[in-house]
């Protein structure tokens, strides 16, 4: 087997560190997790300051005391990557890149800094021949391979969508992960408040939004229709505008929706930014107060 995605993926991680510095990539890890990837110990009272994700009701009621529930670290994350498939991911960015390229090199960032943690890693996709599920590995090997699928499937139109993807976790994997989305604002969409309390009961849940290109600018091709649309309405500047404004109201909405399911959220939409905005993301999820 050849490295090359490996390579790729390392030596641009590698030129980073020697521009910035970043505790997350240089090897503080852990840290970024809130601590769904742990494994129960004991109670105690609730404290300022502490999550109320780890409230335990049941054994408040009982006691009359507000009751937080203790965690062991465990040696390893589990960490799952999903990543968005289908017709929309052939498309482009707003920056006139591909979606699916910065989608993959997204995945593979992260899945480098993960295998670099020593964690174990899986990658669930959704497919026109059903949901494709890994194994959760770590190495070299393991790394390729799945950039190898994702790759592969980037482009296949499942049945599930994002929002089955992630009610198919919450029902049949039992463990506690960390959750990494790779999607895009149609597929942030399918995930509304009940699907996200669901998840983020157990896991820890960030998104990366791979940002569209606008219908109204300039060269839009249509990669359902297939063909590009009508220069008359495409560069109409007022359409353009009124799209932007919508975009910016649903994303807003969107992120304030996640913000209180202590979801974290970055979009990205150059293949050049990838790596400041996972730094960006790890941060946020480390720092933001999702109590």
């Amino acid at each position: 087997m050849d490295y090359d995605n490996l390579s790729k993926i390392r030596a641009q991680v590698a030129l980073y560190t020697n521009r910035k510095t970043s505790n997350v990539l240089d090897g503080d890890f852990t840290s970024i997790f809130r601590g769904r990837s742990l494994d129960f110990d004991d109670l105690r009272e609730y404290a300022y300051g502490d999550n109320i994700k780890d409230i335990d009701w049941k054994s408040s009621s009982k006691t009359g005391k507000t009751l937080v529930r203790r965690f062991i670290a465990e040696r390893k994350h589990n960490i799952l990557f999903v990543v968005d498939t289908g017709t929309k991911m052939v498309a482009d960015t707003s920056q006139f890149e591909e979606k699916s390229e910065i989608a993959i090199d997204a995945f593979g960032t992260i899945a480098y800094l993960v295998d670099k943690h020593g964690d174990d890693f899986a990658l669930m996709q959704d497919t026109d021949g059903g949901i494709d599920f890994s194994y959760f590995k770590s190495g070299a090997a393991h790394f390729e391979n799945l950039m190898t699928r994702c790759r592969q499937n980037i482009g296949r139109d499942g049945k599930k969508g994002i929002r089955g993807l992630i009610d198919y976790i919450s029902d049949h994997i039992r463990r506690n992960m960390v959750i990494i989305l790779i999607t895009d604002m149609a597929g942030m969409a399918e995930l509304d408040e009940k699907i996200l309390r669901k998840i983020t009961v157990n896991n820890d849940l960030l998104v990366i939004n791979i940002d569209d290109a606008y219908m109204y600018g300039y060269d839009v091709y249509d990669v359902e229709k297939k063909r590009y649309e009508d220069d008359y309405t495409a560069h109409r500047e007022r359409l353009y505008q009124a799209e932007w404004r919508d975009r910016t109201s649903r994303y807003n909405r969107l992120e304030q929706l996640y913000r209180r399911y202590g979801v974290s959220l970055v979009t990205v939409a150059k293949e050049s930014e990838i790596i400041d905005k996972v730094v960006e993301l790890f941060e946020r999820h480390r720092h933001e107060n999702i109590g």
